[in-house]
C-alpha cells in the first residue's frame, strides 16, 4: 500500500514539473517572438527612413540641377538690349546678392492670370536657420535705369518664387570682357559681361561647385538703328548722284538735261549731281578717272 501512494505521489509530482516547463518555454517562446517583432519593425523603419532620405535627395539634386539648367538658358538666350545688375552686401555669415535682369521678355501665370514682367531678380534672402533661400522675383515695371525707362527703385514684385531652400551659400561673380577680370558688382549701363560665375554650397557638409554661364555677344537694336540713321543721309547724295549723271547724257532726264549739258560743253562738271573731280576735255562720260588710263577716255 505504501509503494502505491509513494508511487502515485511520484507521478503527480512529474505531471506537475511538466506543466512548469510548458509554461516556461511558452513565457521564453513569446519573449522570442517579442524580441524578433521588434527587431523587424526597427530594421523595416530604418529601411523606410533611409528610402525617404534617399528619395528627398534625389528631389533636392534634380531641384538644384533644374535651377543649373534655368539659369544656363536664360543666360544665353539674352537680348542684345538686355541690362544686368548684380549688388553684393556683407550680412556678416554670408554674402548677399540681388541679381537683376532687364528688358527680357518673361511671362508666367500667377493664380490663373498672364503676367508680362519687366524684370527679374535672383536674390538671396536670410533664413533663421542661417542658411539662404534662393528667391526669384518678379516686377510689371523697370526698376534699373536705361535708354527707354527710368527706374523705380521703390516698385515691389508682383510675384516671388522660392527656387531653392536652406543653401549654405550663394555667391555670383561677374567677369568684366574687356580686362577679364573678375568682380563683385556689376552695374556698367549698355554692356553685358562676358561671363558670370555661380559658386554655391547647397549644405555645410558637401563641396563647394562652381558654375560658368557664357553671356555671347549680342548686338543691341537701338545701336544698329542709330548707325543706320547716321549713314542714312549720307548715301542719299550718292544715291542721286550716281543716278543723274548716267542718264543726262543719254537724254532721258530732261528737265535736268540742260545744266547738265551746259556744264559738259564747258569743260565742267556739276557739282549739285556728282562731286567727282570734272573730265579734262570735255567728253560723254564724266566718270572717275580710271586706274591706269586715261581719264575721261
Amino acid at each position: 500500500m505504501r509503494d502505491s501512494t509513494n508511487s502515485n505521489q511520484g507521478i503527480r509530482f512529474i505531471r506537475r514539473s511538466r506543466r512548469g516547463i510548458l509554461l516556461l518555454e511558452a513565457v521564453l517562446a513569446l519573449a522570442i517572438a517579442g524580441i524578433l517583432l521588434v527587431t523587424i519593425m526597427w530594421i523595416v523603419d530604418g529601411a523606410l527612413e533611409m528610402s525617404n532620405q534617399m528619395a528627398d535627395d534625389g528631389r533636392q539634386h534634380m531641384t538644384q540641377e533644374a535651377l543649373i539648367t534655368f539659369l544656363g538658358r536664360n543666360f544665353s538666350q539674352l537680348p542684345g538690349n538686355a541690362e544686368i545688375e548684380l549688388l553684393r552686401n556683407d550680412a556678416g555669415s554670408h554674402f548677399l546678392s540681388d541679381l537683376t535682369f532687364q528688358n527680357v521678355p518673361t511671362s508666367f501665370s500667377w493664380s490663373g492670370q498672364a503676367i508680362s514682367a519687366e524684370a527679374v531678380q535672383i536674390s538671396t534672402v536670410p533664413t533663421r536657420s542661417g542658411d539662404l533661400d534662393i528667391v526669384l522675383r518678379y516686377y510689371e515695371e523697370a526698376i534699373l535705369d536705361d535708354s527707354d525707362s527710368t527706374a523705380n527703385v521703390n516698385a515691389e514684385p508682383v510675384a516671388e518664387i522660392t527656387l531653392l531652400r536652406d543653401v549654405f551659400w550663394f555667391e555670383w561673380w561677374a567677369r568684366d570682357g574687356r580686362t577679364l577680370d573678375y568682380t563683385e558688382t556689376w552695374d556698367v549701363r549698355g554692356r553685358l559681361p562676358a561671363q558670370m560665375e555661380l559658386r554655391v554650397k547647397f549644405d555645410e557638409n558637401s563641396d563647394e561647385i562652381v558654375h560658368h554661364f557664357w553671356l555671347p555677344p549680342k548686338l543691341n537694336p537701338e545701336t544698329v538703328m542709330r548707325s543706320q540713321r547716321r549713314a542714312a543721309p549720307q548715301q542719299r547724295p550718292g544715291s542721286s548722284g550716281r543716278g543723274s549723271s548716267g542718264r543726262g547724257s543719254s537724254g532721258r532726264d530732261d528737265g535736268r538735261g540742260r545744266d547738265g549739258g551746259r556744264d559738259r560743253r564747258e569743260g565742267g562738271s556739276s557739282s549739285r549731281t556728282r562731286p567727282t573731280p570734272p573730265t579734262p576735255g570735255g567728253g560723254s562720260r564724266s566718270g572717275p578717272p580710271r586706274p591706269g588710263g586715261t581719264p575721261g577716255r
